[in-house]
């Protein structure tokens, strides 16, 4: 089930709206609609409540807007890296650039988990020169043009502050880790980044559960939890270091191990005018679900596999060939050398989404075997201890 769609392309990246984004931006708008001056508009009596919403929905488009640059930032500084960014998505708790791959040079993952906050920093600096210089002229801090200006340099200041927390995997988390991996190996220096990631995480959820302070001292009632967003947050992040630590670690242990060493060379291929019913007996017999699929003189026809046989049932299945179902490939995204490196098949396996790749060999055009996301499970689970 898709969960984003994708609303546009600037600079040729994706720009996805994720299915949570529909409680944040009437949420900010909300947020923008009811606070009193000189952060919100709420007590703006002389506006109706149409114009105020309206001032509001544009306050709200206005900091979102502010989001995707603060993205677009880290997303321009990784490209002129060489990283491929695969997609930039708005979601409730904010927006993340999807990137291929990190690179582990520190002085490179520093700039490029620094431009976002900068970004923030410059638009809060613009946001308030501009509130300031528009109150100065009406002579007034009230007005809902100024207030709204005023509260998006507010909030960019903020985000860029809570940004540069050294919560990884925050901005400010990377920012620890290409220091510490300086100073140590970059497994070492993401788990360490991690902890205290963790550690910040643990602290925002305990005081976002925190009684009320101002509730329970003017009514003497306690009311729990104080921040839920705070909360929600703190999950949100500690979930997101353990990924990225269980992430590091996967890549980590592969490094230096080449396809050849771990693709399967035995019983990898089937003809395809292989009947359906036999290849079926073969998963069975062989269990294995993946399968190259080769033509009479030995070219490399598809890939197939047993997500694809089980569509059929035995009756559908008995006519049929391999050749039958066998889906069109892309040679670029489902064929990789077996000289190169085992992580960069996981990844090419990642970002396309497939189980599974066929392997040429050292005569270009011949396949010479497969390798799925099992082998590499297998291996990484062995090799995770080294």
């Amino acid at each position: 089930m898709r969960t984003s769609i994708q609303v546009g392309r600037l600079i040729g990246i994706p720009i996805r709206l994720h299915f949570t984004f529909l409680i944040l931006f009437p949420l900010i708008i909300m947020v923008f609609a009811i606070t009193p001056g000189p952060v919100g508009l709420g007590d703006m009596e002389p506006l109706s409540r149409p114009l105020r919403y309206a001032l509001a929905a544009i306050g709200a488009f206005l900091f979102l807007l502010s989001l995707l640059l603060h993205e677009m930032s880290h997303s321009y500084v990784a490209m002129r890296y060489g990283t491929r960014i695969r997609s930039i998505t708005l979601f409730i708790f904010g927006g993340l650039a999807m990137m291929e791959d990190l690179p582990k040079e520190p002085a490179k993952e520093w700039r490029i988990a620094i431009a976002g906050p900068l970004m923030s920093f410059a638009l809060g600096g613009a946001f308030l020169l501009a509130h300031f210089s528009l109150a100065a002229a009406h002579q007034s801090i009230y007005d809902p043009i100024t207030v709204l200006l005023f509260s998006l340099g507010l909030l960019n200041v903020v985000l860029a502050t809570f940004n540069l927390l050294p919560a990884f995997p925050m901005d400010g988390g990377r920012v620890l880790r290409a220091f510490l991996a300086k100073r140590m190996q970059f497994l070492t220096a993401t788990k360490r980044a991690v902890f205290v990631g963790k550690t910040f995480a643990v602290i925002m959820a305990i005081v976002g559960f925190m009684p009320d302070p101002f509730v329970f001292y003017t009514t003497g009632h306690v009311r729990l939890p104080f921040n839920p967003w705070l909360t929600f947050i703190a999950v949100f992040l500690y979930i997101a270091a353990t990924e990225e630590e269980s992430a590091t670690i996967t890549f980590t242990s592969l490094e230096g191990i080449q396809v050849k060493h771990v693709m399967q060379r035995e019983n990898a291929s089937v003809w395809e005018d292989m009947p359906l019913t036999e290849l079926g007996e073969k998963m069975l017999a062989e269990r294995n679900a993946e399968y190259a699929v080769v033509s009479e003189s030995g070219d490399f026809k598809g890939l197939i596999t047993f997500s694809e046989l089980k569509k059929l049932s035995p009756e559908q299945r008995y006519p049929l060939t391999v050749a039958d179902i066998i889906r069109p490939f892309d040679w670029l995204s489902e064929v990789v050398s077996q000289e190169d490196e085992a992580v960069e098949a996981l990844k090419r396996m990642l970002s396309t989404k497939q189980q599974l790749l066929a392997v040429e060999g050292e005569e270009r055009g011949a396949i010479v075997g497969i390798i799925t996301k099992r082998d590499l499970a297998m291996v990484i689970e062995m090799l995770k201890g080294r």
